[in-house]
Formats: structure tokens, C-alpha cells, sequence
């Protein structure tokens, strides 16, 4: 990270916000100069009604002798003043609102960039109500911020600051007793929130929230085996127990600052209780009640109104808290770190290198343990071994999910490092084992492969994938949206889409993640037979289980607690590696397993 970004990084809360605002910045400068104008012109009639008190106590005696000029042209300027705040809130509304979604959307462009260029290890620690908390609430909570309590605040700092120069020049007493109740508040509010205990009450409330929004999006998804293992209300229970957490850290907070706040609003708007014993004090030491009166009532008017900007500014310090706690969960994501690339490599040659790599996901364990090994261009490798031996960490070090802590990684003699992140993956396909697709149509599922192909090679993709004629079966043919209209497929159709993907990218690199896991018999022949046509010509590793299904490759991988164990063909294996051979008898006798009817002895 550069300078500018390291400076940038030290940034928080507010300021961050309004960094992160950008060019926008420049809408809501304007929106708070139309604000200030707007509250300016709010406080005249307050002075023009006092003009006009003064002109009637004037002429009490002689009613004739009041001034209607003066009137008019008193009343004529409380119209031009009330006009002038109505265009100017109203532009300084426009300007913010329209700054505020435009920031939001930039925002949340921004994140879902980033979290396309950040390792995909990243998704691993973090569950999707997290991230779908910071995309949508945590950015949602800034629009209020943005598009009101911005200007909101300029107008609050404003108009007490006009008011009580206004006042002090009218009579210095009375203003001095006017601030008494705010600065004692003030004085509350302040010692409320700089207490680490209330600031940590905030960050509760953001945990169990995350939680809680997560444990709603896993009990959504895991509705169906909820059901069959009839688990629902153990599952409930368990976010039951995260809804209650949250309320629980709601209540924590609220009765952390109930007795600061009570305090605080009884003395913000207790100007009045101030003012009327000391205007009653003053008055008898004033030398003409006729010249006093008018002071005294402007204060009683002006003074009161000095509540509802400072309530509003108020209202956004309360909020500070929340947005530095949302402004720091966006640049958790915002200063992930991303794919450096120390090179512009670019490989002419496609066998596959692993040179000394260790890797471990924390510091207890390592995943993989000095593993090193050779690919060669256009080979089809097999990697096998136990449950947790490591392969699937093998294939997402080859894709960049994370980096290894030590070794080196290479494609044609370069290291992955030294390629750009955009001509590595166009490089490497990966068909994973759990398939996903979109809710949208079969033809845009299969184009993720390739945005830019035409309708013939979209079809020619899934006729080598054999699932062209379950597509054309479907109600739209290729422009069926899956989920929509009783359009389903099951998990080996699903499979084979994502397979049909992986021919439209058409990579020279593999990767095939026990892809046949959850298919049936019939889909795993297709699937076998588009693996084939996948392999011609292609450097390819296949994670596998099954080790039938990687009995003919050229070479075959050996893992076990992240050491690679022996590697070599079939038979080699079979005659040097004691793990291999139990594997392969393992599969064998599960080949010939079969249920029985009868009681088994015990």
C-alpha cells in the first residue's frame, strides 16, 4: 500500500465518510451554504416581530402615531425571508438527497468490486449475513447521515451561532443564561459518550446484529435439512437465541445511557426555566420596563428556539458512533488486501509447478506442508487422499484464494505472483464441487464462461457439456430463468451447466474439484464423458474421492495431513504406496457393498 493509502487508512468515522464521498463532496458543500442561507432566513421573522413589538409599545399611548410603513415593510421582509428559506431548504434537500444516493451506490459499487479482487479465502472467515450487513445496512445507515444530518448539522451550528451573537448584542445577561442549560447538557452528553464502556456497548450492538442477520440467511438456506432431520426447533432456538442476544445488547446500550440522556434532554430545553427568574431578577435593576419588555420577550421566543437545531446537531453526534462503527466494517472489506502482482508475466507454456509450498489457514496448523510437485502441458493429473488431507487447499493456492506462506507456485516456468490476477483466471478454469448458478436465464448462466460469445458457441458449450436437450426440454429453451415457472434441475444438470461454462472460457488449465460428488449414476456418465472432451489438450487436476475415476491419468497425486505422500501412474502407486493401495481397496469393497435384509451379528 502506497502512502497516499497508508494516510488515507488512518482515517475514520466521519471524516472517512466524507473521504469516501468523493468527488460528490462538492453537491453537499453546497447543500450546507444553501442550509446556512436557509436558517438565516428562518431567524428573521423572529427579529421582525420584535421590530414590530418595539413600534407598538412605541406608540401604546397614541395608537395613531404607529408607523404603518414601518409595518409593512416589517411584515414585507418576513414574506422575502420565509420565501428565501423555502427555495433554499428545498434546493439544499435536492442537492443532498441526490448527493446521498449517489454516494450509496458508488459505495456499494465499490464494495462489490472489491470483493471480486480480494483473495476468495476472505469469504471463508466471514458469513454472508456479515457481508450483507455491511452492503446494505451499514451502507444504508449513511444515506440518512448524508442526505440530512450533514446539512442538518451546518444549519445547527449556524443558526445558534447567528441567535447568540444577536442576543449578546441585545443583552449579554440574558444570553449567558440561555447557554446555561446547554452547556450543561452538553456537559452530559459528552461525558456519556466518551466513556469506553458505552462506546463498547456500541460495538456489542453491531456484533450480535451481524450475527444475528447471519444466523437468518443460514436458516433460510438450510431450510430444507432443517426439515428432514426435523431440527426446526433446535435451529430456531439457535436464532431465537442470536434475536435475543440483540435485544439484549439493545437494552445493555439504552440503559447504559438512559440516565446521561434523561439529564441531557431535561436541561437542553429547559431555556424558559432558566430565563423567567433572571429575566424577573433583571428587570427590577432595568431602568424602563417599556425598553426591557421587548428584550425580555425576544429572548422568550428566540431563546426557546434554539432547541431544535442544537437537537438536530445533537442527534448527529448520537449517530457517530454508529456510522464510525459502519464507516470501519466498509473499510474492513475497502483494505482487504488484493492480489499484488510483481510482474506482468505472461506463460507461453502451461505445466504447473509447486516448489517447497506450505500453507496454513492459522497459526496451529498447517494445511499443506512443503509440497512439491510437477504438472506437465496437456497431462491429466489426479489428486487423492483422506478427508481434510488437504487437495481442495492445493487447487485454491493454484487459483490465488490465498497466498502460501512459503514456496513458490509457477505456470510455465513463471510465478503466480509475477501473472496479473485477470490473465490468471482467464488461464484456469475450476468446476467446483457444490455448482452454483444464478437466477437468471440457462444462456447467461453458461456465458459466464464468456460474456462475448455468440448464440451458436453458447449452444456448441452445452452440446459438449450433455445438457443441450434437458435445455431445450425446459419451457424457454435457453432463455429459461431457473427456479421461474416449475423450471428446476437437479444437482448433475446443475453440474453439467457450470461444465458448459467452463467450455465457453475454454482455458488451457483445468481444475475439476470432486465434481461428480452429488450426481446420480446417469449424470455422472454424462459428466465423465464431458470430462473427457474437457482434458483434450488441456493441462488438468481432478480432485477425487473416487479412485476409478482417476485410474488412467498420467500421473496421480498422493496427500495425506498435507504431505504429499507418493505420486507416479496407477500401478506404480499400487506397488509403492501403502495408502494408495488401501484407498483403492477401500473403493472396492465399497463397489461391492450391499444392502441385505437381516440383522448383521454382533
Amino acid at each position: 500500500m502506497d502512502k497516499k493509502n497508508a494516510d488515507s487508512k488512518k482515517k475514520t468515522g466521519i471524516t472517512r465518510l466524507l473521504e469516501l464521498a468523493g468527488p460528490k463532496k462538492g453537491k453537499l458543500i453546497v447543500a450546507c451554504l444553501l442550509s446556512v442561507f436557509s436558517s438565516a432566513a428562518r431567524l428573521v421573522p423572529f427579529f421582525t416581530i420584535y421590530g414590530v413589538i418595539l413600534e407598538l409599545l412605541a406608540h401604546y399611548a397614541d395608537p395613531s402615531g404607529i408607523n404603518v410603513e414601518t409595518i409593512y415593510t416589517l411584515v414585507s421582509i418576513t414574506f422575502g425571508a420565509a420565501l428565501v428559506y423555502g427555495v433554499c431548504a428545498f434546493s439544499s434537500s435536492v442537492l443532498a438527497h441526490g448527493a446521498a444516493y449517489d454516494i450509496l451506490y458508488e459505495l456499494r459499487v465499490q464494495i462489490m468490486g472489491k470483493l471480486g479482487r480480494i483473495p476468495s479465502g476472505f469469504f471463508t472467515g466471514t458469513t454472508q449475513g456479515a457481508i450483507k450487513k455491511v452492503i446494505f445496512d451499514d451502507v444504508e445507515q449513511m444515506e440518512m447521515f448524508i442526505a440530512h444530518h450533514i446539512v442538518d448539522v451546518a444549519a445547527a451550528i449556524a443558526t445558534p451561532l447567528f441567535t447568540m451573537l444577536y442576543l449578546f448584542i441585545m443583552d449579554w445577561r440574558l444570553a449567558i443564561v440561555t447557554l446555561v442549560p446547554i452547556i450543561i447538557s452538553l456537559f452530559l452528553l459528552g461525558s456519556g459518550l466518551k466513556d469506553p464502556k458505552g462506546a463498547q456497548t456500541q460495538i456489542d450492538m453491531h456484533d450480535t446484529k451481524e450475527k444475528m442477520e447471519g444466523t437468518i440467511v443460514e436458516y433460510i438456506n438450510g431450510m430444507p435439512v432443517i426439515k428432514i432431520f426435523n431440527r426446526t426447533l433446535s435451529a430456531f432456538k439457535q436464532f431465537e437465541n442470536n434475536v435475543s442476544a440483540f435485544v439484549d445488547s439493545v437494552e445493555h446500550t439504552t440503559y447504559h445511557f438512559a440516565s446521561r440522556m434523561g439529564a441531557y434532554y431535561a436541561f437542553f430545553g429547559a431555556q424558559l426555566l432558566f430565563l423567567l427568574p433572571a429575566g424577573l431578577l433583571i428587570a427590577t435593576y432595568a431602568t424602563s420596563y417599556m425598553d426591557f419588555l421587548p428584550i425580555l420577550l425576544l429572548f422568550f421566543l428566540v431563546g426557546s428556539g434554539l432547541k431544535e437545531p442544537l437537537e438536530r446537531m445533537m442527534e448527529m453526534v448520537l449517530q457517530s458512533g454508529k456510522i464510525t462503527e459502519g464507516v470501519a466494517r466498509i473499510d474492513k472489506i475497502l483494505y482487504q488486501p488484493e492480489f499484488t502482482t510483481t510482474g506482468n508475466g505472461n506463460p507461453s507454456t502451461y505445466d504447473i509447478t509447486f516448489e517447497n509450498v506450505s500453507f496454513s489457514y492459522d497459526d496451529d496448523i498447517q494445511a499443506i506442508k512443503n509440497v512439491s510437485f510437477v504438472l506437465k502441458e496437456g497431462s491429466i493429473n489426479g489428486l487423492v487422499g483422506p478427508s481434510g488431507g488437504g487437495k481442495s487447499t492445493v487447487a485454491q493456492l493454484l487459483l490465488r484464494f490465498y497466498e502460501p506462506q512459503q514456496g513458490n507456485i509457477k505456470i510455465g516456468g513463471i510465478d503466480i505472483r509475477d501473472i496479473p490476477p485477470q490473465r490468471l483466471t482467464d488461464m484456469v478454469s475450476y468446476v467446483f464441487q457444490d455448482s452454483f448458478l444464478f437466477h437468471d436465464t440457462i444462456e447467461n448462466n453458461i456465458r459466464m464462461g464468456n460474456e462475448k460469445a455468440f448464440n451458436e458457441e453458447v449452444m456448441k458449450a452445452a452440446r459438449r457439456a450433455n445438457i443441450h436437450d434437458v435445455i431445450m426440454n425446459l419451457p424457454n429453451g435457453y432463455d429459461t430463468i431457473i427456479g421461474e415457472d416449475d423450471s428446476y434441475l437437479s444437482g448433475g444438470e446443475k453440474q453439467r451447466i457450470t461444465i458448459a461454462r467452463v467450455f465457453l472460457k475454454d482455458t488451457p488449465i483445468v481444475i475439476l474439484d470432486e465434481a461428480t460428488s452429488y450426481a446420480d449414476a446417469e449424470n455422472e456418465s454424462k459428466i465423465q464423458q464431458a470430462f473427457a472432451r474437457l482434458a483434450t489438450n488441456k493441462t488438468v487436476l481432478i480432485i477425487a474421492h473416487r479412485v476409478k475415476s482417476i485410474e488412467n491419468a498420467d500421473q496421480i497425486l498422493v496427500l495425506q495431513h498435507g504431505e504429499l505422500q507418493s505420486f507416479g501412474k496407477h500401478e506404480t502407486l499400487l506397488e509403492q504406496c501403502d495408502l494408495y493401495r488401501d484407498m483403492v481397496d477401500a473403493n472396492e469393497r465399497r463397489d461391492r457393498w450391499t444392502i441385505k435384509k437381516g440383522v448383521l451379528p454382533v
